[in-house]
């Protein structure tokens, strides 16, 4: 409980500094440094990623892991969804009482092949239910693997481990290639 704790004030401070406009300009410069380097690839994968934060997916993940792990004790089979709920409704209440806009049409890049989940709750944009449900449903499910051994003793932290590993060995190879490829050279300057 603690260790919540901490997060909990970690989120109050950068609560604040939202409100206030703490970071309105390194967002913006930050945006456009991305988009300036980003790539339909990028754009498409970041898309799908969005996905998976989304309501619909991390209830469906919760649903399955209450049933599958929890069967027989109530109370416990409804904690997941409980809580991917509960989350997006501290989501919906800070979208509400913290101004932060999201950003202009011009800066949005999901891609239009993909089919977009309009969730109209509000005009702004802190913080970000898809991060939240994330981090919750799939950390859920790393602890609980981690901790009933679902998958091997300490498999998960191998896992972590070695897909930290691959991750930025990856985006090593992109930046790389980058710098190699002028044709992807920031031209914006």
């Amino acid at each position: 409980m603690i260790t919540a704790g901490v997060f909990l004030a970690a989120f109050l401070l950068i609560t604040a500094l939202v409100m206030v406009g703490g970071f309105d300009r390194l967002n913006l410069r930050l945006t456009h440094y991305l988009q300036n380097r980003g790539s339909f690839g990028q754009d498409l994968g970041l898309g799908l990623f969005s996905y998976l934060g989304s309501i619909e997916v991390t209830i469906v993940i919760a649903a399955l892991l209450g049933l599958a792990l929890f069967r027989g004790l109530r109370l416990l089979a409804v904690l997941p969804v409980a809580f991917v709920l509960v989350g997006s409704g501290l989501e919906i209440l800070g979208k509400h009482l913290v101004t932060s806009i999201a950003p202009g049409k011009a800066f949005q890049r999901f891609p239009e092949i993909l089919p977009t989940i309009p969730h109209n709750v509000g005009g702004y944009s802190y913080p970000s239910g898809h991060v939240l449900r994330a981090v919750l449903a799939y950390g859920l499910v790393l602890y609980l693997a981690e901790r009933w051994e679902l998958f091997g003793r300490d498999s998960s932290l191998g896992g972590a481990l070695l897909g930290l590993t691959l991750l930025f060995g990856l985006i090593a190879y992109l930046e790389r290639k980058r710098l190699v490829n002028p044709g992807h050279a920031d031209t914006s300057e």
